[in-house]
């Protein structure tokens, strides 16, 4: 655990917004792509090579999804499912999510990950707010489209909008994140936390990094 500021204080009534893959998930599921990818064996064939052409610059974000989606086409809601299944999420998550409440934050997931799980897991904890990218399914069949919500560059100005949406100053957020891709939401939130970060690079952009498995480690970082 490494605390570059002193603890977080004044954070009652402040907008908690979580990435999803890698951080409300364990370290292991960092893509949610890529575990549906292992779950029908097409990561080696496809996604892998599709993420590195997204990372060589050959594709932008959208094609790259439609390329992620593109081998599951014509597989069943019930393997979609199934698939989604194998997705862990991190131990201590009820314990630091009612900690936020109860200090009556407003709790939000900002993801590129898969809207379905992220969905489920937001109605199960009561969070105000989500949004993710979504596979498209139609007569219960994987299309091979995708509705792109959250681009790669999209985080911070989510986060932007949705303080505007609640009323809530600059101050008084918090962005939770681990990899690459919340590293713009951490330079707009008021205070950052890189759970497990996946590079020393997002590390060294959070003001508070947490090296444990365990969620409900965040809240020694607050001054309660």
């Amino acid at each position: 655990m490494i605390v570059r500021n002193n603890r977080i204080r004044n954070f009652q009534g402040s907008l908690i917004a979580f990435d999803f893959d890698g951080t409300l998930t364990t370290a292991d599921y960092r893509s949610s792509w890529q575990a549906v990818h292992e779950y029908f064996g097409t990561w080696a064939t496809h996604g892998k090579i599709a993420l590195q052409q997204f990372i060589d610059g050959e594709i932008n974000y959208t094609k790259f999804c439609i390329a992620d989606a593109y081998p599951w086409i014509n597989h069943s809601e019930s393997e979609y499912q199934r698939a989604l299944a194998t997705i862990k999420l991190r131990d201590g998550i009820s314990e630091l999510l009612t900690f936020f409440k109860e200090n009556k934050c407003i709790l939000v997931i900002i993801s590129q990950g898969l809207k379905d799980l992220v969905e489920k897991v937001a109605h199960k904890y009561n969070f105000n707010f989500w949004v993710a990218n979504e596979l498209i399914r139609r007569k219960n069949r994987i299309t091979g489209d995708v509705e792109v919500n959250v681009d790669v560059l999209d985080k911070g100005k989510i986060l932007l909008s949705l303080l505007e949406s609640y009323k809530i100053p600059l101050g008084k957020s918090i962005a939770i994140g681990d990899a690459s891709a919340d590293m713009d939401m951490f330079k707009i939130a008021n205070i950052s936390i890189a759970i497990e970060p996946s590079s020393k690079k997002v590390a060294d952009c959070a003001d508070f990094v947490c090296q444990s498995e365990d969620l409900s480690e965040i809240i020694t970082f607050f001054d309660i």
